[in-house]
């Protein structure tokens, strides 16, 4: 048997995980959106194509359109980790830290773009720390 050796046959790894009931609604709440998938990208094209709308719902329509027929852009991220040991002599515990770290590493997840833009300020975050500027829209 490959796998944990503490594992027992039949017996979940994670009790406390997402129930049955909670899986169907959401397969049922996947397959309800994408029977309006058609409807939702025309209107996606509706918003990128028309000059009367807003700079900030042309990008983000047209972002969005990118995000889900291409996916989501590579991002390459330079991490350097000294490791004394292999990987098959670590411990738990180290593994666990070293996950923590690589995990620490990475840049947070991005904004839903699906949200609208505000009448107000953006602000716009800087690569060289210096403080966040504003723009108008």
């Amino acid at each position: 048997m490959v796998g944990n050796p503490n594992w027992q046959r039949g017996v979940s790894g994670n009790p406390g995980g997402r129930s049955k009931e909670l899986a169907q609604k959401q397969s049922a709440a996947r397959l309800k959106a994408a029977e309006h998938a058609d409807e939702v990208i025309g209107y996606l094209l509706k918003v990128l194509r028309s000059e009367e709308e807003g700079t900030a719902y042309r990008l983000k329509a047209g972002i969005e359109l990118l995000n889900r027929g291409l996916g989501l852009p590579q991002a390459q991220i330079d991490v350097e980790v000294v490791v004394r040991k292999k990987l098959s002599e670590m411990s738990l515990e180290e593994l666990q830290q070293l996950e923590e770290r690589l995990v620490g590493a990475s840049p947070p997840a991005p904004p839903l773009l699906l949200e609208s833009p505000s009448a107000s300020n953006e602000v716009l975050q800087t690569d060289d720390g210096d403080q966040p500027k504003t723009c108008k829209n």
